[in-house]
C-alpha cells in the first residue's frame, strides 16, 4: 500500500465497525471476509432494494430477476479495476457475465465496511479474497435454499451459469427464483472457494464497458459536474505552501470590476496548505481574468526567515551535503566500510540524480461541494473518500454521515489524489458562498502548488574480487521524506525514500544502506511507484556498471547475484528471452535491462534503442511480468505499457526547476510528456506464477528508466547518471561523437 494511504486510512479502521453499531445488527449480520480489514456485511432480509431481491453482502445483490449488481468501493481511475473485480465476483458466484452490472459507487463513506481508498496498486490484490469469499458465500446459500425448496442434500446440487442445478434429477432454479429463500438464511462462516482450475472468467480478457465512453468523450468527470445555482472559484496560492508564514497583498476592486465576478475572499490554511484568495463568479474565465487582476503578492508574515533567494540551488546544496552526514543505517550486514577500504578489491563509485516531478493528471484537480445548515455534498475526483469526508466533516462541523461524497470516474490520479487540498478548498469556499461551488485548478495551478515527487541524489560504492564477485554494496541517499515533512512519522528505513534500495534484490555479504532526509521547500507527495520511481533507476544503472567494471554480461552479472529460483530470476530471465538478448544488432543499437519488484510484482524491461541520422530512438522495450495472476490480462498489459510510458516521460522530459518563484515549468509546453511517435514498441509478457497477488498499476514505471539508460550505455559508450537524460538537444537528437 502507498504509504500515504496506509497513513491516512489506519485511524479509519472503525468507521465501518461504529456504523455497524449504530445499526444494531445481530451477530450474524456480518461475515469476516479477510484482508486490511475487510469485511462483508450480511444484510438481514428486507433491507435490500426489493423485498424478493438477495443482498448477502455490501458488494453483491442478487435481483428477482437473476442480475446481479456488483457494488464497486474502489476508484476508477482509468484502469480497469471495477470490472476485473465484477469478474472476480461472477467467476466465484457462477453468475453469467453479461447479467453482471456495475452500481455506482457508496456514497458514504462512514457506513461502508472498510475504508474506500484506492492507492498503491492494490485495488485488485486487496479485493481478491474478500470478494470470493462473499461471492462463494453468496453461491452456497443459493445452493442451500434449492435444496431447501426440493428436498435434497446441497451436495446434490451444482450452481452452473446463473442456476442452481439437482445433479440427479436435472431440475433447475435460477438465482432470482432463489433470491427471496437465500435472503432468510445465514451465511456460511467458511465458504469453500473454487480451484484456480475452475476459473472461467479469472484469466481471461472481455471488453470493458467503459472504454467506448471515454473514447467517444460521452464519459462525465468530476470538472464536468453543473449544477444548479453553481458558481466556479479559482484561488491565487502562495508559491511556497509549508516554508514560510506569507501573507497575501492585492487588489479586490480590480478583479471585482470583471463581469460575472460575485466575490473575493480569504480561506484559511493550515500547516501544509497556506490561506487562498477566492475568486469566486458565474464561470470560469471570468474566474481566471479576475484571479490575474488581483496582482496577489506574497510577503513574509511574522519573524520567520524569509524565502532564500535561489530556493533551488539552497535545497541541491542541502542534498549534496546529506551525502556526507552522519545517519544511522536502515540496512547494515557484515562490513561494507571495512571491505571498501581494502587495496585488493576493485571499488567503484558513483553519484545519480534526480529532480522533483509533477503528477500532471490529465484532469486537473477540482471538487465541486454544495454546503448546507445540515449536509454537505462533494463531487470529488479522490482516491480517498474516507480521508476526504472526515476533512468534509471537520471543516463544517457536520457528523461524516451528513457529508455525501460522489465519486466520478477519475482523469488520472497517479498518487495526487491521494491529498484532499482540493477538497478542503471547495467546502470552505461553498461554506463561504453559501451555494454549490467547483473550484476548479488550472494546469499552471498544480505545476506551481500541487505535491511533488522528492528530488533525491545518491552516492553508492561497491567492491569487486578479481573473479567480479560482489564483495560489498553501499548507498546514501539523500531526499526528502514524504512521510516525515507531510505526515510527522519517523520510520527507519523510511519507505517513502528508500524502497527498492534497502531492499536491493541482489546479494553481496556486506551491505551497507543509509539515509538522510532535508527538508524540502515545497509540499511532497506520493507520485506513481513512490520511492521505487528513483531508487530503481539508482540500483540498476550501478548494477549495470559493476557488470561492466566486472567484464561481464549485464544479464548474466544480476542472474549471478539472484537465487536460481527466485520470482526476479524469472523475470529477468523472460525479459531477455523475447528480446532476444546476446543476439546482434546493427551498429549504432544496444540493448539495456533492469528489474524491479514493488507493490508485490516482479518485473524486468530490456530497452533496445538506436541511432539513426543523428536521433536516438527507444526502438523496442519488452517487458516481464510476474504478478502472482493476471486476473484481466488486457488490463494488465495495458497498465504496464501506460507506466512505461510514464517512466520514459519521465527518463526523457521530466524535470520541475525550483527558482526565486517557484518552478519555472508551468504546463505541458515545458513540462513535455512522451508523444507517439517517440513511444517504442512495448511488448509485455505475463508469467502467472501463482503466488500471492501483487499490484500492477505501479510496477511498470520503475525498470523503465535504467533500462533505457543501460541500452544507451551499450549502444554509445555513454553513462548517464542523471535524469531526465542530458541529451545535446531537446527533440533528443544527438550523434554518436556528441555523445
Amino acid at each position: 500500500m502507498v504509504p500515504s494511504l496506509a497513513a491516512g486510512l489506519a485511524g479509519n479502521e472503525s468507521v465501518g465497525l461504529d456504523a455497524l453499531s449504530k445499526a444494531r445488527l445481530s451477530r450474524r449480520a456480518f461475515v469476516a471476509a479477510g484482508g486490511s480489514l475487510a469485511l462483508a456485511v450480511y444484510l438481514p432480509a428486507g433491507r435490500a432494494r426489493g423485498e424478493a431481491a438477495f443482498r448477502p453482502s455490501a458488494w453483491i445483490e442478487i435481483s428477482p430477476s437473476g442480475e446481479v449488481l456488483f457494488t464497486c468501493d474502489r476508484t476508477d481511475m482509468g484502469q480497469g479495476s471495477p470490472a476485473a473485480l465484477a469478474r472476480i465476483v461472477a467467476d466465484e458466484l457462477e453468475a453469467p457475465w453479461d447479467r453482471v452490472k456495475l452500481t455506482r459507487m457508496p456514497d458514504n463513506p462512514a457506513a461502508w465496511p472498510r475504508p474506500m481508498g484506492t492507492g498503491g496498486s492494490t485495488s485488485v490484490r486487496q479485493s481478491f479474497a474478500p470478494l470470493r469469499e462473499a461471492a462463494a458465500a453468496a453461491r452456497e446459500m443459493l445452493r442451500s435454499a434449492a435444496a431447501g425448496q426440493w428436498g435434497v442434500e446441497p451436495g446434490e446440487c451444482a450452481c452452473v451459469q446463473g442456476e442452481v442445478v439437482h445433479m440427479q434429477t436435472g431440475a433447475r432454479l435460477g438465482y432470482g427464483a432463489l433470491a427471496s429463500a437465500a435472503a432468510r438464511l445465514d451465511p456460511p462462516p467458511d465458504p469453500a472457494l473454487k480451484d484456480s482450475s475452475e476459473f472461467r472468467l479469472v484469466g481471461r480478457s472481455y471488453p470493458r464497458p467503459d472504454i467506448p465512453r471515454k473514447v467517444l468523450g460521452s464519459e462525465g468527470y468530476a470538472i464536468d459536474v453543473r449544477l444548479p445555482g453553481q458558481r466556479t472559484a479559482v484561488i491565487a496560492r502562495s508559491p511556497w505552501p509549508g516554508a514560510v508564514p506569507m501573507r497575501p497583498v492585492y487588489d479586490a476592486q480590480a478583479a471585482l470590476g470583471f463581469p460575472g465576478v460575485e466575490d473575493i475572499f480569504q480561506i484559511p490554511g493550515d500547516e501544509r496548505r497556506p490561506l487562498g484568495v477566492v475568486v469566486l463568479a458565474r464561470d470560469f474565465w471570468a474566474a481566471q481574468k479576475a484571479r490575474a487582476a488581483l496582482g496577489v503578492e506574497w510577503v513574509a508574515a511574522g519573524p520567520d526567515a524569509p524565502v532564500a533567494t535561489d530556493p533551488g540551488a539552497d535545497f541541491r546544496r542541502r542534498l549534496v551535503s546529506g551525502l556526507y552526514e552522519s545517519a544511522p543505517p536502515a540496512r547494515s550486514e557484515g562490513d561494507a566500510a571495512a571491505v571498501l577500504d581494502r587495496s585488493s578489491v576493485r571499488r567503484h563509485t558513483a553519484q545519480y540524480e534526480v529532480p522533483f516531478l509533477s503528477h500532471a493528471t490529465m484532469e486537473p484537480m477540482n471538487c465541486t461541494a454544495d454546503v448546507r445548515a445540515n449536509r454537505c455534498e462533494l463531487w470529488a475526483p479522490t482516491q480517498v473518500q474516507s480521508q476526504s469526508q472526515q476533512a468534509a466533516a471537520k471543516l463544517t462541523g457536520l457528523p461524516p454521515d451528513a457529508v455525501r461524497i460522489n465519486t466520478p470516474p477519475l482523469g488520472g490520479g497517479f498518487g495526487r489524489r491521494l491529498e484532499v487540498d482540493f477538497v478542503a478548498e471547495a467546502v470552505l469556499a461553498s461554506r463561504h458562498a453559501g451555494r454549490p461551488v467547483k473550484v476548479v485548478w488550472t494546469r499552471e495551478d498544480d505545476m506551481r502548488h500541487g505535491y511533488f515527487r522528492p528530488a533525491a541524489i545518491t552516492r553508492m560504492d561497491a567492491a569487486l574480487d578479481d573473479t567480479g564477485r560482489l564483495l560489498a554494496w553501499r548507498q546514501r541517499i539523500s531526499a526528502p521524506s514524504i512521510l516525515r515533512q507531510m505526515r510527522g512519522v519517523e520510520m527507519n528505513p523510511d519507505p517513502t525514500a528508500l524502497d527498492g534500495a534497502v531492499n536491493f534484490p541482489y546479494r553481496s555479504p556486506n551491505i551497507e544502506i543509509s539515509h538522510v532526509a532535508p527538508r524540502a521547500p515545497v509540499n511532497l507527495g506520493f507520485w506513481r511507484s513512490v520511492a521505487h520511481s528513483y531508487t530503481c533507476f539508482f540500483v540498476e544503472t550501478f548494477a549495470d556498471e559493476l557488470a561492466c567494471q566486472a567484464g561481464r554480461d549485464p544479464y548474466a552479472f544480476r542472474l549471478s547475484l539472484l537465487p536460481e529460483a527466485s520470482r526476479m530470476a524469472a523475470v529477468l530471465s523472460r525479459a531477455a528471452q523475447e528480446s532476444d538478448w546476446g543476439t546482434p544488432l546493427p551498429p549504432g543499437s544496444g540493448r539495456g535491462i533492469a528489474c524491479s519488484e514493488c507493490f508485490g510484482s516482479f518485473v524486468a524491461q530490456v530497452a533496445q534503442v538506436s541511432l539513426a541520422q543523428g536521433r536516438l530512438r527507444v526502438d523496442r522495450i519488452d517487458c516481464a511480468v510476474d504478478c502472482g495472476l493476471a486476473v484481466d490480462p488486457a488490463t494488465l498489459r495495458a497498465q504496464i505499457s501506460g507506466g512505461i510510458i510514464y517512466g520514459l516521460t519521465a527518463a526523457f522530459h521530466g524535470k520541475l526547476s525550483l527558482g526565486s518563484n517557484g518552478f519555472a515549468e508551468r504546463n505541458f509546453d515545458s513540462y513535455r510528456m512522451l508523444t507517439m511517435h517517440e513511444t517504442p514498441d512495448i511488448r509485455v509478457h505475463i508469467i502467472n506464477s501463482g503466488k500471492p497477488l501483487g499490484g500492477i498499476g505501479e510496477p511498470g514505471v520503475p525498470p523503465a528508466a535504467p533500462a533505457v539508460g543501460n541500452a544507451i550505455f551499450a549502444a554509445t559508450g555513454r553513462r548517464l547518471r542523471r535524469l531526465p537524460f542530458d541529451l545535446p538537444a531537446a527533440d533528443a537528437s544527438l550523434s554518436k561523437a556528441a555523445l
